[in-house]
């Protein structure tokens, strides 16, 4: 919200990017901790509870807006729909070669969704002593993907992300966490740090991009395992305002997007006004049409989930 609703923000400092990499990151080790968990189950009742389980908590509140997205003609969602449908919008921007307005945030859903294909399968069957060194592949695969796709949204493709949600899958594997944590700890900052320097010091060339992106997913991996690990002391995440925009963190993101559309049609110099209030201003009708679209329509399916798998999993973000 800070990236997308601050003007200086969006010119000075990519917390959209380091923040989706984050997000993949944190997914990564979710999802393939809930899977390396299910190991010991038959392999097509541990991908039924699975793919159920995820369609629960992704499916219904993303169609649900794009539903009204499409219903109040917002920006180009009408035109471009059939990309959303079947979470197809990092392939839409990647061949229009720019982003696009309100619906440009939903490429990172297709991303999620796009590795949900793929990576159950590879989890729940390759040998464990096999897991760390496929991973390990991904990490390295994502930079070379970039730069060899290259153009200025080859980062939006799936094989680009997988630095991130391999550093993530790293972290949920009890072989190679502590390697993992090193690794982010030792290099990520240094990586992250540089690449920022060089970016304002006016350096501009796809080396750069890939190198930032990757320092991203060491730092967000290390940050991953400081704050989950059982021995952790990081708990002001536990306060009860953090731990609720957490809750509705999937709606917030969703929401976003659109709500700068919705009420420039109401709000005359929307962006004119001083730039806090129009963060406030923005921030207050996103959390709100969140937490409306979580009471009311999220969390009453959600109590469907624990028929398709273990009692006790929080249902907070989409990879929860």
């Amino acid at each position: 919200m800070a990236f997308h609703f601050i003007p200086w923000v969006e010119r000075y400092l990519p917390l959209g990017s380091i923040g989706v990499r984050l997000f993949f990151a944190l997914s990564g080790f979710l999802i393939t901790r809930i899977l390396f968990a299910s190991r010991d189950q038959e392999m097509t009742s541990a991908l039924r509870s699975f793919y159920i389980r995820r369609s629960l908590r992704i499916f219904p509140v993303y169609y649900l807006v794009l539903l009204l997205g499409w219903a109040m003609a917002i920006g180009p969602v009408r035109a471009t729909i059939g990309w959303h449908v079947p979470y197809l919008t990092n392939v839409y921007l990647f061949d229009r070669g720019a982003w696009h307005g309100s619906i440009s945030h939903l490429w990172s859903l297709a991303v999620e969704e796009q590795f949900y294909l793929v990576w159950p399968w590879l989890v729940l069957s390759v040998p464990v002593r096999r897991l760390p060194w496929l991973i390990a592949t991904m990490i390295c695969l994502a930079p070379l993907s970039r730069l060899l796709i290259g153009g200025p949204m080859s980062a939006v493709l799936p094989t680009s992300c997988l630095d991130s949600l391999g550093a993530g899958a790293l972290l949920a594997l009890p072989q190679s966490r502590s390697v993992m944590m090193r690794v982010g700890a030792v290099a990520g900052l240094p990586i992250l740090g540089a690449s920022l320097g060089l970016r304002y010091a006016g350096a501009a060339w796809l080396p750069l991009e890939a190198a930032l992106d990757f320092g991203v997913a060491l730092t967000a991996a290390w940050i991953v395992g400081t704050v989950s690990a059982p021995e952790s002391s990081v708990r002001f995440l536990e306060r009860r305002p953090l731990v609720y925009l957490g809750t509705i963190s999937y709606g917030v993101y969703l929401f976003h997007g659109f709500v700068p559309y919705v009420l420039g049609r109401y709000v005359a110099g929307l962006w004119e006004m001083p730039w806090p209030a129009t963060f406030v201003l923005l921030s207050s009708v996103t959390i709100t049409a969140a937490s409306m679209s979580w009471f009311l329509f999220e969390a009453p399916i959600l109590g469907y989930k624990e028929r398709f798998g273990p009692a006790g999993q929080r249902a907070s973000g989409p990879a929860g």
